[in-house]
């Protein structure tokens, strides 16, 4: 069953050797679930190209349902398996396009919302009081439209302007670019950031020719 916490791509390799794949909990995320949700798949960012799907890992589904504000979740199955898949495709195609979505995937989207019912609750919170939302459903169908409500919120609040792709060519990571003037270029300038550095740093030294020795005087 679900509780409510209130304190506030190519074909895809499985993740199975620890010692060359990314653990199961990311280090990058963003403060929407829908970006850190269609993050789950990825491809490595230093040009192998694997690519890694972190739904397939039970630690990252138990730690994605605590980012919703959940508890647990009930066992994913191939059909819930399957809807989390088309949804992550979804969200990854709208989230890229920065336009409308159309009338199927709005009519998606919608299916997700409608699958959880969720009300409003007001209760004590310090010295003030907190307005929360709290949910009635149990399962993944939660999990969906919380992921769904959080794509609509960006896309109603004009900030779907400002979800950009990873200025590495070799990494599928989006994020939400929060700098003052939109200029954010990397889904993380201390991963991505540094490894294209370096690879331009070194490109640039290959290219320059050796100086001429000078001659000894004879």
């Amino acid at each position: 069953m679900l509780r409510r916490n209130y304190q506030a791509a190519p074909t895809t390799v499985k993740v199975r050797t620890p010692r060359h794949a990314p653990g199961p909990i990311p280090s990058t995320l963003s403060d929407h679930l829908c970006i850190d949700f269609v993050n789950s798949r990825f491809s490595d960012h230093t040009g192998s190209g694997r690519v890694f799907d972190r739904l397939e890992r039970e630690e990252w589904r138990l730690w994605f349902v605590g980012r919703c504000g959940f508890v647990t979740a009930s066992p994913l199955d191939a059909r819930v398996h399957a809807e989390l898949s088309d949804l992550r495709d979804l969200l990854r195609r709208l989230l890229l396009s920065g336009r409308r979505p159309d009338a199927g995937a709005v009519a998606h989207l919608n299916r997700c919302l409608a699958g959880a019912s969720r009300w409003w609750q007001l209760a004590p919170a310090g010295r003030g009081m907190e307005l929360s939302v709290r949910w009635s459903d149990k399962g993944w169908p939660a999990v969906m439209a919380a992921v769904a409500a959080s794509y609509a919120a960006l896309l109603v609040g004009g900030g779907i302007s400002r979800v950009r792709a990873c200025a590495n060519p070799d990494c599928s990571f989006i994020f939400y670019d929060d700098s003052r003037n939109g200029s954010r270029r990397w889904c993380d300038v201390a991963v991505c950031g540094n490894l294209l550095k370096v690879r331009s740093h070194r490109a640039g030294g290959s290219r320059r020719e050796p100086r001429p020795r000078s001659r000894r005087p004879s």
